[in-house]
């Protein structure tokens, strides 16, 4: 995880993150009382898809599974966040994700004005979105409490992924080393026969200009299961957001460890989503 996240704008990036689960007045509660969250609904003509802003900065969206349900006659998926790449060119990258070994799970579809969206699945078989901006380019990263500060895919095929991502979304991917730095500044394909004592990891682009990273979860998940992407979430107080989590029917999964990026927790919601949440540590700010 990257101290920080810089050059946001460039394609690759994290660009936007949504969340669909059932029950969605209780999954609302949740996320207002621990973040303080709001969430302005979109409108009939948006299938009442919520804008979820903190002190004004755009976070990211969420959608009523049961209204989805009501609306296409399927059954809901699992609760689940969704993080979304950003693409200077969707045409170019859906192209790209079927040469290199991806799945195309929803074709590029117009979202009124504001841009263009699209699902992929990755080599691990890893549900990612892509956004192509136009009126609207993606949500904002002041890095506060409240708001995103780091993305990750877990994947059991990490050396998949270095080369899916370096070809589909331009990443440049860095192996991380112990202490947080790049490794000498070898990219991850060059590291795969080093000695490492722990999983390797990597960043999709050296130093300052990381804004995601890879980690290779073989130590924590069964071969060849499907890898998945997750967000970490600024928080001021850890201790105090675990009481609200436990509060409001959310669990504590694993954490919190301190580490040179933070305190980070992993959480799960009432309906089962799971994220991190981080607390910047003394000298981190």
């Amino acid at each position: 995880m990257s101290e920080h996240i810089a050059t946001p704008a460039r394609a690759g990036s994290p660009a936007w993150i949504d969340y669909s689960a059932t029950d969605f007045a209780a999954q609302q509660a949740f996320y207002e009382a621990l973040f303080g969250w709001t969430f302005t609904d979109s409108g009939e003509e948006s299938g009442h898809y919520r804008m979820i802003t903190k002190d004004g900065a755009s976070v990211g969206g969420a959608m009523d599974a049961d209204q989805m349900t009501a609306m296409t006659g399927e059954a809901p998926a699992p609760a689940a966040w969704t993080v979304y790449l950003r693409t200077e060119d969707m045409a170019a990258t859906l192209a790209a994700v079927r040469e290199h070994g991806g799945t195309v799970l929803v074709d590029a579809m117009p979202v009124g004005d504001l841009g263009t969206m699209a699902m992929v699945a990755g080599p691990g078989g890893e549900a990612v979105g892509f956004w192509q901006g136009d009126t609207f380019a993606g949500h904002d990263l002041p890095l506060t409490p409240g708001t995103s500060v780091w993305f990750e895919l877990l994947s059991t095929r990490f050396d998949e992924a270095v080369e899916f991502y370096r070809a589909v979304a331009g990443w440049q991917p860095t192996l991380m080393g112990d202490d947080g730095a790049p490794e000498d500044g070898h990219a991850a394909a060059d590291a795969e026969d080093a000695a490492q004592d722990g999983p390797r990891y990597a960043t999709d682009h050296p130093g300052e200009g990381a804004t995601a990273g890879l980690c290779d979860a073989t130590q924590w998940l069964p071969a060849n299961a499907v890898g998945y992407w997750r967000m970490y979430i600024a928080v001021e107080d850890t201790d105090r957001a675990l009481e609200v989590i436990r509060e409001h029917g959310g669990k504590v999964l694993d954490g919190p460890q301190d580490s040179p990026f933070g305190r980070v927790t992993t959480v799960q919601d009432p309906a089962g989503a799971t994220f991190q949440i981080n607390e910047a540590l003394p000298g981190q700010e």
